[in-house]
């Protein structure tokens, strides 16, 4: 089976020569969150703006894996079947501990990389009915009641609407003028590569290797290129603590290096490499703090920009488009009835629908920088088919972290 590698465009055009500046929705930012707020606002009849600093398809840094949440998100927005006819499926996968003990997990996931994942949300947003520009979002200011205005590089006159919607991901100047951003720093930093290989790798490989923590390496297959060799994503990434902005995104790249020579699966990788692309990287905010979704005016923040990705897993794709899910119902019924006022409802509705899991996956991210912690955990689930079962609830949103990750889980996994 081979992974189709043909990227999606959508339509799309330049801002400076957008003769419209009034529009019902605009959104800043096209990755995932921005793109399916996009189509929602824009399936419902409401005239959007889709805007993003960069012309499609464009490369970004990421995991490209897509596990069931953000699988069942797609679903919810008949999306899924048409990206995954771009994906390659991956069954399951295999977790390894500081000390090498290896613990297979049950997690059906489809990689694709986000240059095709990002450009065919957008061109889904398009053929909704949504306008996509290309054009660097200088500053945004929330005129409250009166509506938004973006100004555009490039471009005299402000942008305006009634409603705005910030997707910037990690990049917090829009949020940082907007009044919106609470934390200048980043959660965690990651770097990847793609690599070509003749070796072949079926499952997902997740290492929290001892040289990496608190953090981990993975590789992730991504394709098959039809003559005898396979793609794959591989890289690793590591929680920031407060004055580490800038030395381990130098560090991280000797402890990619470090992995591919040391780690035996990632070994074999190179020893049959017949390709490697540049290393890239990338900031990730996490634990769904660090901005306000919403302060009070015609603007409203999703995604990465308000911290969308979960801590320990680093998985963002499926969350962040659940809070465009969530924005976007609040925003359609702002415009539908002309008042502001159901845009309220949709930061209490973060804190119900989602931010109780962040806790408990921030959590058990602390736990699992101890290395010898994380080893108990798995020894304790290679012979425990219930913690076995516990961390496969994890990786698929059915449980809690802290029913492990704490010290009544473990305790529970030491007796029980």
């Amino acid at each position: 089976m081979r992974a189709p590698s043909g990227p999606v465009t959508p339509a799309q055009s330049v801002v400076t020569e957008q003769t419209d500046a009034h529009w019902d929705a605009i959104i800043a930012g096209a990755g995932p969150a921005g793109a399916l707020a996009a189509r929602r606002l824009a399936a419902a009849g409401h005239r959007v703006l889709l805007v993003d600093r960069r012309r499609f398809p464009r490369d970004k840094t990421c995991g490209d894996a897509l596990i069931p949440d953000a699988q069942a998100c797609l679903a919810r927005n008949d999306l899924l079947e048409r990206v995954r006819a771009l994906a390659w499926p991956v069954a399951g996968g295999e977790v390894h501990s500081p000390g090498r003990l290896r613990l297979e997990i049950d997690c059906p996931t489809l990689t694709v990389p986000r240059r095709l994942l990002d450009a065919t949300l957008a061109a889904a947003a398009v053929e909704a009915g949504a306008c996509f520009g290309v054009g660097a979002v200088e500053d945004v200011t929330d005129h409250g009641d009166e509506g938004v205005s973006f100004r555009v590089a490039g471009r005299e006159a402000p942008l305006r609407a009634r409603v705005g919607i910030l997707a910037t991901g990690a990049h917090v100047g829009l949020l940082e003028r907007a009044g919106l951003l609470e934390r200048q720093r980043a959660s965690a930093v990651a770097i990847r590569c793609y690599l070509r290989s003749r070796h072949r790798i079926d499952q997902m490989v997740v290492s929290f290797d001892r040289s990496i923590l608190p953090g981990y390496a993975w590789i992730f297959p991504v394709g098959d290129d039809g003559d005898g060799t396979w793609r794959y994503n591989v890289g690793c990434g590591v929680v920031l603590r407060a004055g580490d902005e800038t030395g381990p995104q130098h560090a991280l790249r000797a402890m990619l290096e470090r992995f591919l020579r040391e780690f035996p699966a990632a070994r074999a990788l190179v020893d049959g490499q017949v390709g490697r692309e540049p290393t890239r990287g990338a900031l990730l905010r996490t634990g769904l703090n660090g901005a306000r979704p919403w302060a009070g005016g015609a603007l409203l923040a999703v995604g990465e920009a308000i911290g969308a990705t979960f801590p320990l897993t680093g998985e963002g794709i499926g969350k962040a488009m659940e809070t465009a899910e969530l924005a976007s119902d609040a925003v359609a019924l702002a415009l539908s009835t002309r008042t502001l006022a159901p845009l309220a409802e949709y930061p209490r509705t973060l804190v119900r629908a989602l931010q109780p899991r962040y806790l408990g996956y921030a959590v058990a991210e602390r736990w699992v920088g101890r290395a010898w912690l994380a080893d108990l955990v798995v020894r304790r689930a290679l012979r425990r088919p219930h913690v076995r079962a516990t961390l496969n609830d994890i990786l698929h949103e059915r449980a809690d972290p802290q029913r492990v990750f704490s010290l009544r889980g473990l305790t529970r996994a030491l007796v029980t």
